[in-house]
């Protein structure tokens, strides 16, 4: 007998269980109010013996319903053991643990792909020393018109820019194509801003 053929005898036993516990828990609860009226009979009457057999109906009835549920729940888990559906569980919760680790690595090593991307255009790569990111930033202050000894700020460097950009306009050099100067000029103040913070806090340690 196949796997399938095994797991639709389950079912089908399942659902009858389930059933005669959901019946009985039906049986036991409409039982109830026989059972107070039994007990009120035998107080007014002084025998007790009709309410105790009857007592004891209802408790082997909810034992019954207890049991059949109880069965129910379990049955699942008895057949899991029986085509051993726990080291098939370890298999694939291993699967899925591999899967996620490898996936973690490669969203790990685009990001730091990414951030490597970022810190080369700011210019904090390791491939450059804090000397050469000094002297190409005074570099590009050059380009801007600006001095390194004057005030460095986001402003001063937005303020500079403006008047490069209005310097190489096209309505100001008719005849002249200024778009590499245009480029540089928006290159140089890209990478002012980007390195201002930086720029400030090596100058000041020295």
């Amino acid at each position: 007998m196949n796997k399938q053929a095994v797991r639709i005898i389950q079912f089908v036993i399942n659902s009858i269980l389930t059933f005669v516990s959901f019946a009985s828990a039906i049986l036991v609860f409409l039982l109830l109010i026989p059972l107070a009226i039994t007990a009120l009979i035998s107080f007014l009457v002084h025998n007790w013996s009709f309410f105790w057999n009857f007592l004891v109906i209802v408790a082997i009835l909810t034992g019954v319903a207890f049991f059949i549920e109880t069965l129910s729940f379990k049955l699942p888990e008895m057949f899991g053991k029986f085509f051993e559906e726990e080291k098939e569980d370890e298999k694939i919760y291993q699967e899925y643990e591999n899967w996620f680790n490898e996936w973690y690595q490669k969203e790990y090593e685009k990001y730091q792909q990414k951030w490597q991307e970022q810190q080369n255009q700011q210019g904090y790569s390791t491939h450059y020393s804090a000397e050469d990111i000094i002297e190409k930033f005074e570099e590009n202050l050059k380009v801007l018109g600006l001095d390194s000894s004057g005030e460095l700020t986001l402003q001063t460097i937005k303020k500079a820019h403006r008047a490069k950009a209005k310097e190489f306009h096209p309505d100001k050099n008719s005849g002249k194509d200024t778009t590499a100067d245009m480029q540089r000029v928006n290159a140089a103040k890209e990478y002012l801003d980007a390195n201002l913070e930086y720029y400030l806090s090596k100058i000041s340690k020295n």
